[in-house]
């Protein structure tokens, strides 16, 4: 009786050593490659309802990705692309720094916009934390190198 748990306690450890994440994802949200220079973004269970998404690429660039009529946050289901749609990252630009800021209430672009810009022209790492905002805010950070081909 031991042996026999003992040997299934070791397969267990196996099996759980052989799954590997993949490396684009993250905890909160799923970097999905669509082609050379295309992604969609997909939010995990259990985040806040309303999400922004910002790039800030290797070549200065800052791009709301995000942008409604209303300049509110959209709503970000669970298991669906971000406003779904997918995004494409210029090539030209480098390699880009994904921000995902969910909230638990919809908020307006352009002051988190503003921060994040601040932040990373200060060299500053932009954390939910760092940014001003109402309620629950939750910050994901991802990286992303298009190519043009």
């Amino acid at each position: 009786m031991r042996g026999s748990i003992l040997a299934l306690a070791s397969l267990l450890a196996l099996a759980g050593c052989e799954k590997s994440v993949p490396p684009s994802t993250s905890q909160r949200v799923t970097l999905v490659q669509k082609g050379p220079a295309q992604i969609e973004l997909v939010p995990a269970a259990g985040q806040p309802p309303y999400c922004l998404v910002f790039t800030i690429a290797e070549g200065g660039p800052i791009r709301h990705l995000t942008m409604l009529e209303d300049k509110l946050s959209p709503d970000c289901p669970a298991g669906e692309p971000i406003v779904g749609n997918v995004f494409r990252i210029p090539p030209r630009e480098g390699k880009v720094k994904i921000f995902v800021v969910f909230s638990d209430r919809a908020l307006e672009a352009d002051p988190i916009a503003r921060q994040i810009s601040d932040l990373v022209s200060q060299k500053q790492p932009v954390t939910a934390m760092d940014l001003r905002a109402p309620g629950r805010v939750v910050v994901e950070t991802l990286e992303f190198t298009p190519s043009s081909g």
